[in-house]
Parts: C-alpha cells; sequence; structure tokens
C-alpha cells in the first residue's frame, strides 16, 4: 500500500496528462501497426509520412544532386525512383543547413532510417528534459507528451528543434555561450527561433546573442561550402516559391497541423491575404509578452522560458502540430505554478492534447489551437513569481536557475 501511495503521489496529480499521452501513444501504434499497407500508410504516403523527404534528400545529397532537392518537381521524380512511384507531392521545405542533419540517412534503407532518426529525435530530447526539471518523472512525462509521438508518426524534426531551444532557454543564465550556441543551430528551421532575438533584446543577453550570431554564420558558411551555391539558388528560388503556394493554397492535413492564426483563418475559409492580417495581432501579442517578461528581473528563469517557448507558436504562421514539444513544457510550468488549481490544469490539459486533436478540430472547421496557445501564453506571464503553494505541492519542476544541474 506504501508503494501504491507514493506512486499516487507522483502520477495521481497529473493523471489527465499521463491519459492524454497514453492516448497520443496508442494512436501511434495504430498508425504503424494498422494503418499500414506494405511501405505505405492508408492516405498513400510512405509510413512515416514526412520523413521520406529527409531520407531522399539523404541519399540525394550523395549521389551529387544537392541542386534537384530544391527543385519541387525534380525532387519529387527522385522520391518516386527511390521508393515509390504512387507517392503523391511532397517538397523539400528546409534551407541548406538542414542537410547536415539528414545527410547521414544516405547510408540507410528506408525503415532503418526511419527507426533510428525517431529514436535519435527522442534521445536528443532527455538531456533538454533533464536541463528543464530536476524531477525524473516530470522528465519523462514530457518525453511521452503527445507532441513527441506526434513527431515520430510524422516522420518530423520536432524533437530535435525541441531540445535545442529548450536546452538553449535553460542554459541562457548559467551559460550563456553555450545557450547561444545551441539556439544557432536553429538556423536549420528559422520559424522556431522567431522569439530569440526578442529574448535577447530585451533581457540584454548580449553573450548569447553573440555566440548565436557567430554559430549561425559559421552554418551558413559551412553550407555554402559543402552544398554550392546551386543549393541556396534553389532554396531562394524554387522552394520559397513553393512554401508560399503551399501557405496560399495548400488544402487538407498540410492546413490541418498548423496551429497559427494565419492558418486558422484559411481553414475557415478565408482569403489568404486576410488570414495574413488576422495573424499580426497574434504575433505582435507574443511579441510584447515575451519583451516584458524577459525585460523584468525579478521573473523565475522557467517562467520566461516557458513564456517564450508557447509564445514561439502563437507569433509563427508556420510551425506545426509536431513542432509543440516546447509547447508541451510550457503547460507543465503552467500546471505546476498556477495557484487556481482547475485554471492551471484545464490549459495545460488544452495545450497537452493540441498536437493530436487540433488535426480533427481543424477538419471540421474548428480550429481553436491559436485561441489555447494564446490563453497559455497569457496565463503564463500572469502568474506570481512566488505562488503561494496548494496543500500538499512542493514547487519542483525547474532547477532555479535552470540548467544547473543536467
Amino acid at each position: 500500500m506504501k508503494a501504491l501511495r507514493a506512486i499516487w503521489r507522483i502520477i495521481g496529480p497529473s493523471a489527465w496528462l499521463w491519459e492524454l499521452s497514453l492516448v497520443a501513444w496508442a494512436l501511434l501504434a495504430s498508425y504503424f501497426v494498422i494503418g499500414r499497407e506494405g511501405h505505405l500508410d492508408w492516405t498513400g504516403h510512405a509510413l512515416g509520412r514526412d520523413f521520406i523527404n529527409s531520407w531522399a534528400a539523404g541519399h540525394m545529397i550523395w549521389a551529387g544532386q544537392i541542386p534537384d532537392i530544391f527543385d519541387p518537381r525534380r525532387f519529387l521524380g527522385h522520391e518516386h525512383a527511390l521508393f515509390d512511384p504512387r507517392l503523391p507531392f511532397h517538397f523539400w521545405s528546409y534551407p541548406p543547413p538542414n542537410l547536415f542533419l539528414v545527410a547521414p540517412l544516405g547510408f540507410t534503407s528506408y525503415f532503418v532510417g526511419l527507426a533510428l532518426w525517431s529514436f535519435a529525435g527522442v534521445l536528443a530530447l532527455v538531456p533538454a528534459a533533464r536541463l528543464w526539471t530536476r524531477q525524473n518523472w516530470l522528465r519523462v512525462l514530457l518525453v511521452l507528451s503527445p507532441a513527441v509521438p506526434t513527431n515520430i508518426g510524422l516522420g518530423q524534426n520536432g524533437a530535435f528543434t525541441a531540445a535545442l531551444l529548450i536546452s538553449g532557454l535553460c542554459l541562457i543564465d548559467t551559460r550563456p555561450v553555450l545557450a547561444g550556441a545551441l539556439l544557432g543551430l536553429l538556423i536549420f528551421k528559422p520559424q522556431i527561433a522567431v522569439m530569440l532575438p526578442v529574448v535577447v533584446l530585451a533581457g540584454r543577453r548580449w553573450r548569447t546573442m553573440w555566440a548565436a550570431a557567430a554559430v549561425v554564420v559559421a552554418v551558413l558558411l559551412l553550407s555554402w561550402l559543402a552544398f554550392g551555391t546551386d543549393a541556396w539558388k534553389g532554396f531562394f528560388g524554387p522552394t520559397l516559391t513553393t512554401q508560399g503556394i503551399m501557405l496560399k493554397q495548400g488544402r487538407g492535413p498540410f492546413m490541418w497541423m498548423m496551429p497559427s492564426a494565419y492558418m486558422a483563418a484559411r481553414a475557415l475559409k478565408f482569403s489568404a491575404p486576410l488570414a495574413g492580417l488576422i495573424q499580426v495581432p497574434f504575433s505582435l501579442a507574443a511579441i510584447g509578452v515575451v519583451w516584458f517578461e524577459w525585460s523584468r528581473k525579478d521573473r523565475p528563469l522557467e517562467l520566461r522560458a516557458a513564456v517564450a517557448m508557447i509564445a514561439t507558436f502563437v507569433a509563427s504562421p508556420q510551425a506545426f502540430n509536431y513542432d509543440l514539444i516546447p509547447a508541451c513544457a510550457a503547460a507543465l510550468v503552467l500546471w505546476r505554478r498556477d495557484p487556481i488549481p482547475w485554471l492551471g490544469l484545464g490549459l495545460a490539459m488544452l495545450v497537452w492534447a493540441t498536437p493530436v486533436v487540433m488535426l480533427g478540430l481543424d477538419k471540421i472547421h474548428a480550429p481553436v489551437a491559436p485561441l489555447v496557445l494564446t490563453a497559455a501564453m497569457i496565463r503564463l506571464v500572469t502568474l506570481p513569481s512566488r505562488p503561494k503553494l496548494r496543500k500538499g505541492q512542493r514547487m519542483d519542476l525547474g532547477a532555479e536557475p535552470l540548467g544547473a544541474t543536467p
């Protein structure tokens, strides 16, 4: 009985979060076990969906076909030749530095590569979770959050970007140069770094800023030396052109996976220009909130970091549900620190479930993800720095300062 009571003290208060995570992992298992038709899923996409892009790009690098990666028509042709001619439209959407991440996949078969890619993403989250909290059970909860199986099922790189963002923000007080180096590596997916200039300017984090800038310059230079000028021409030409067309005209799951106000407006049948106008106040609010939070000297780092992480997805029009692992980390802060139990847990549960449920809600024209994320952001910034603890609660989410105990 003592063991059961001990387990309940850990699991009981967060039972809803554990259950939502269990559902998400069960859905992932059903996708790979039940939803497959050979090497394709039931929709006709490659099993692991977007991983086909990373895997094909990895093979094309070593075949000397780098310029073709950034030409959507040729890239799809190579995917058909490498994998299956029945694949629907895919295109490479990342800048050349991302090729460093996928290059090792050129030495793997598809399903071995998918397994290694998924495992490496989860493994990258472990040190980030250790920096985020000293409590082992909270670390496990974060690594099992619904955004993680969502990222695995879609074969994406959200675990890698989450590891960089969470680790960088955790270390920004104690190891500012290392924090800047980690955050600078987000150049391979810059839409996840949209709040970082606000963070460093509002917080006067000059060492972090210069370290990040140095890493960005070094990575850009290395990518130019490794992949050539044609890769950058292709990125700024056909790749960005196709990306713009998809943002303006994309339909179906592409639209349902984006938690931004812009794409919510698109899902509600607003025109692209009007959707852009609707995104503006959300982005401005996120910038203002992050500036306010990071300019304050009395705020614990876990609150500042949580606000920056969730504001990233309020501000960016192009993030996806598989990128939302940092938002789940912020949800843990909201749940643990909110002095109003039902409000903190309720908002945390909504954020926690968003990576999975937003697909169905957007499909039925109920795109509430930007409202959920904005509400959580506002609630985080209004939390007291030193809240009165609820009965039986220990304020043990983060190490203050975060990052002091890896």
